[in-house]
């Protein structure tokens, strides 16, 4: 009897009350452990900075572990900050990217439309 109920106690425990405490968000939403995690500032980068990023990316989209520690030295940056700003400069790319061929494939789809209706008019059926 003694065991079935501290089984019964553990199994309650385990599935009903003893979830994981949560962790209390910092003012900046990120996840913070005795207020350490998230008190460094995000720092602005300078123009010269973004100009030298903006050179290499166009030389080379994606930066070997090597590239971009010596990257980071250079611009006196973090080597994830350098990663962090590669990732997103190569979403806005992509998505650049998928936004122009949007758009040349729906002029020629209304280019095409329009030579439809024109041989539909010489022709002589009706839309």
């Amino acid at each position: 009897m003694y065991i079935g109920h501290s089984f019964k106690l553990i199994y309650t425990r385990l599935c009903i009350g003893a979830a994981k405490p949560r962790r209390k968000r910092n003012k900046n939403g990120r996840g913070a452990e005795n207020g350490v995690v998230g008190s460094a500032k995000k720092r602005k980068l300078t123009a010269e900075q973004v100009t030298l990023l903006e050179k290499y990316f166009s030389d080379e989209h994606k930066l070997e572990s090597e590239r971009k520690d010596q990257l980071a030295f250079e611009l006196g940056m973090d080597p994830r900050q350098v990663a962090v700003w590669f990732q997103n400069r190569r979403f806005r790319w992509k998505n650049k990217k998928l936004e122009e061929e949007y758009s040349n494939l729906k002029n020629l789809h209304e280019t095409t439309m329009l030579q439809k209706c024109q041989l539909e008019t010489r022709v002589g059926i009706p839309y």
